[in-house]
């Protein structure tokens, strides 16, 4: 997963690396980092609430 992008409540965030049981993101806007429990990322891809996006879709 290190390296994909999602779009999670307007963010589009970056998978950096592999924090144990929490996904080191990098938000792409503000370039704030921010950790999410892979478990609660895991559920909101499932659930529709976030999306994976290419380098594309941000240009």
């Amino acid at each position: 997963m290190i390296g994909k992008r999602f779009i999670i409540s307007g963010m589009t965030l970056e998978i950096i690396s592999d924090a144990g049981e929490k996904w080191e993101t990098r938000n792409i806007t503000t370039r704030e980092t921010v950790f999410f429990d892979k478990k609660i990322l895991d559920n909101a891809i499932r659930l529709g609430k976030a999306e994976e996006t290419s380098d594309s879709d941000d240009q």
